[in-house]
């Protein structure tokens, strides 16, 4: 149904030979011309979909065949050492159900709980010389030893695969050449287990560099004397609406209450100084400086309910919290009406969850 209704397709990556096909057009061309004037021994790369494998394998079997491919695989999901075949079905699901050694495992993109088609039409061809098998613990090991020795960033699936490269290298005479495909980078890998020993705060050391260099800050931002248009245009916005902000187009403590505010189900207006219109003639720190004023706060966003400052967006959620904001806003008549969701838009959350999570104060932050 969603097919017809987007016009959407299923490009089953697992069997699509333009997967394949594009590897022997880039990926294996390409190696062999990093490579060229010296002997390639050994190609060594995992396996996703296939695609690599196959369509590097068949460039490297036709233009050069004295070279060795290692391939790679989970140890505790050796679906492809396990012989077992995957039975493809026709009608576009790929199979209907999970290999029988397939286990969960660390190499996040590799080995799905299948034998994907162009991995098992790599092993007919004889693709790959070697089959070699790597532990999520020797995957992370050698992920962080190659960022603290070489400054590369890579995820536990390119930490197997040099494992295993680094094992197999051992094994070869001195002067051998080997081509490594390190499939992803350490940026996809943040909330896994190859971060689990990286604490959110600093560590004793890092503190001492920390305060061993003198302190920077920004340079001052002066801001203009306030001025009676300013002070019109923040007065009439003010009272455009119940709930007002006077705010900033990327500030995470702005986000912070529209996002409250949205959740709980009130409208509001906003009035973001930062953007591009108020940037001729500093009309937006203009702005900026007569909410100071107004108000004696210097820190935004600043929240209006009825033409009365209450705060920022710290201050609205401690005020939700105690019971302060509800009546307020009720007052001021902003309060959705009861729906099917129940009081409030449903919501029964702690609002601290919309505040930034590196805030070290914030007692929902995430560790």
């Amino acid at each position: 149904a969603l097919k017809e209704k987007h016009g959407w397709y299923w490009p089953n990556q697992f069997e699509n030979e333009a997967n394949a096909w594009v590897h022997r057009q880039t990926t294996g061309p390409e190696i062999l011309q990093a490579m060229e004037g010296l002997k390639l021994d050994w190609f060594v790369c995992a396996y996703g979909t296939g695609g690599t494998i196959k369509g590097v394998g068949q460039v490297l079997k036709d233009k050069s065949p004295h070279t060795k491919v290692l391939l790679c695989e989970p140890s505790n999901a050796p679906v492809v050492y396990s012989g077992i075949k995957t039975e493809y079905t026709t009608d576009g699901s790929i199979t209907k159900e999970s290999h029988p050694v397939f286990r969960p495992h660390l190499l996040q993109g590799w080995t799905p709980d299948f034998v994907p088609k162009m991995v098992e039409d790599s092993t007919e061809q004889g693709l790959y010389d070697e089959l070699s098998h790597v532990s999520g613990a020797e995957a992370v090991a050698a992920s962080q030893e190659l960022a603290r020795s070489e400054g590369i960033f890579s995820g536990t699936s390119g930490g197997g695969v040099l494992a295993v490269a680094l094992r197999k290298a051992k094994e070869l005479p001195a002067g051998s050449n080997m081509v490594v495909m390190l499939p992803d980078t350490g940026e996809r890998y943040l909330s896994t287990p190859l971060f689990d020993d990286v604490p959110a705060d600093m560590t004793a050391e890092e503190k001492a560099y920390f305060d061993s260099v003198p302190a920077t800050t920004a340079f001052p931002q002066p801001l203009p004397q306030p001025n009676d248009e300013g002070r019109q245009v923040v007065r009439d916005f003010i009272a455009t609406d119940t709930v007002s902000i006077v705010a900033m187009e990327s500030c995470e403590f702005c986000w912070t209450i529209f996002k409250f505010l949205k959740a709980i189900g009130v409208s509001y207006s906003s009035l973001n100084f930062d953007a591009l219109e108020y940037a001729p003639g500093n009309k937006g720190n203009v702005i900026r400086a007569c909410t100071q004023e107004l108000t004696g706060e210097v820190t935004f966003p600043q929240v209006f309910v009825d033409g009365k400052f209450i705060g920022g967006a710290a201050d609205a959620c401690i005020k939700w919290k105690k019971g302060e904001l509800q009546p307020l806003l009720e007052a001021a008549g902003v309060k959705p009406p009861v729906g099917d969701n129940g009081d409030w838009n449903g919501y029964g959350g702690d609002p601290f969850e919309f505040l930034p999570k590196w805030m070290t104060k914030n007692p929902l932050r995430t560790k």
